[in-house]
């Protein structure tokens, strides 16, 4: 059977490009469907609903769809299992030696914040400005960071290593994707803005694939996002050409480097789950 026929997702190692384009969709929509919920709410019915109730609301939606809908009913990407064997399946669950993951998280995210930091610093404009960490944006933070990495490093890397059979292929895809979803404007700064993102998203998939946990790219993603504004310049500081340069190049250095800890973390220091998270029972998969 070829890969671009009908094939079930149900225990089969193919899978039509049908399904993935239909999943890649639910990869995209899935993970705000809470806020779109929310901004129904203020848009139809007059509401004024906070940043924080508005979070607390999308982690509640987007969890039942996650960990409910997609595994019990849609059967997506495993055929129709229960919760607890999705959650392991899928890399979202405490690996062996969990304390090793939240360490290696916690670093790499102590690697890319610290590249922006010395960045800001070195253009004579930073000012530290303790008020964007909120509460209100620490608990947002928690939405980016669990379901994109459920669902574009977990779900979607999953059902794209069924299509393609190659994991440098999937990964190419996954990250694209990543980056089209957070594209926000077509000026040039908006652009490399989501160059930035799939270098980043890289880094997050590789975290992934070295760890065979979902885990510590959560943590990393977290701790990137929730302090990513204490670390950069005020919004209404300009920044030139060159700093612009300086500053995506420390953070793509560090993203870089994080990669490189990752790998010593994991061949040296077994950071790593007993379970492969990116395979395929056949054997089939071609890493490279």
């Amino acid at each position: 059977m070829g890969l671009d026929e009908s094939n079930s997702l149900d225990g089969g190692l193919t899978i039509s490009r049908k399904e993935v384009v239909r999943i890649g969709a639910l990869t995209l929509a899935v993970p705000g469907m809470g806020f779109l919920i929310c901004f129904f709410m203020e848009a139809f019915l007059n509401l004024e609903i906070s940043k924080l109730i508005c979070s607390v609301i999308n982690l509640v939606v987007v969890s039942f769809l996650a960990f409910f809908l997609l595994p019990n009913i849609l059967g997506i990407p495993f055929g129709k299992i229960k919760t607890r064997d999705f959650n392991k399946l899928i890399g979202f669950h405490f690996p062996n030696y969990a304390w090793k993951h939240i360490l290696l998280g916690a670093i790499l995210a102590v690697f890319t914040l610290s590249g922006m930091l010395i960045a800001s610093i070195m253009t004579g404009k930073y000012v530290p400005d303790f008020s964007t960490v909120t509460l209100s944006h620490l608990v947002f933070s928690f939405n980016p960071s669990i379901w994109e990495e459920l669902f574009f490093r977990g779900i979607l890397m999953i059902v794209l290593l069924r299509y393609t059979k190659s994991l440098r292929q999937a990964a190419i895809i996954q990250v694209a994707l990543f980056g089209v979803a957070h594209i926000k404007g077509e000026d040039i700064h908006a652009l490399i803005d989501v160059v930035s993102v799939m270098i980043i998203g890289a880094g997050f998939t590789y975290t992934a694939y070295k760890t065979r946990t979902l885990v510590t790219g959560i943590l990393f993603h977290y701790l990137h996002d929730a302090f990513l504004y204490l670390v950069q310049l005020p919004s209404s500081a300009y920044t030139g050409f060159i700093d612009n340069i300086l500053f995506y190049a420390l953070l793509w250095s560090m993203v870089g480097l994080g990669c490189l800890i990752t790998r010593v973390a994991t061949e040296k220091f077994e950071v790593r789950d007993s379970t492969e998270l990116y395979t395929l029972e056949s054997g089939l998969l071609v890493y490279f």
